[in-house]
């Protein structure tokens, strides 16, 4: 946590609260549970809100602490995405070394599966093509044809994206199972 000298224990809690994306009303009823019991006033939901706000009494120094848990939090995260890497690339090397290895065993099964593997990891997969016929698709639910569309598609056309031709070509093919 940011050193704030000048805030009393109950400021800090309520910063991480609200660093932490607590409502105002969780945060007043977390203070008053956890604050100090010498202090007779309950802390309000309205209190709380008024610390904050631009004019409010926490508003600079909370946007300070907020800024260095951002910092703090890039930080964190840059250093567990570069041990990733690293690590992913160590067994990727692993991988591949035993793979390579594979390929000299006795069983010709374990031999085709490095080398499938292999030429997979480097032509890419081969692409499956299916076809369907205009009978096969006429023949599918009004349901099954609507999943058929790409999904970008589907969003497009529940935002009136397309032209009103387009559209309703699209919607009566997902209806009668052929294009007008």
């Amino acid at each position: 946590m940011p050193r704030i000298k000048h805030l009393s224990e109950y400021h800090k809690l309520a910063f991480e609260l609200k660093y932490k994306g607590n409502s105002y009303q969780s945060i007043a009823e977390t203070l008053n549970k956890k604050g100090p019991k010498s202090r007779n006033a309950k802390f309000t939901e309205q209190s709380v809100k008024d610390w904050f706000k631009e004019a409010g009494t926490l508003h600079e120094a909370y946007r300070m602490y907020e800024e260095e848990m951002d910092q703090i939090h890039t930080e964190t995260m840059a250093v567990v995405r570069r041990a990733g890497a690293r690590i992913r690339e160590q067994n990727f090397r692993l991988a591949n070394e035993m793979l390579v290895a594979l390929m000299g065993s006795s069983s010709d099964g374990v031999k085709l599966a490095a080398i499938k593997e292999i030429l997979d990891r480097v032509e890419g997969k081969p692409k499956e093509t299916i076809h369907v016929s205009e009978q096969e698709l006429a023949e599918l639910s009004h349901e099954d044809r609507w999943n058929l569309i790409p999904y970008e598609m589907r969003l497009r056309l529940s935002r009136d994206q397309y032209s009103k031709e387009v559209k309703e070509k699209v919607l009566h093919w997902v209806a009668e199972g052929k294009i007008k």
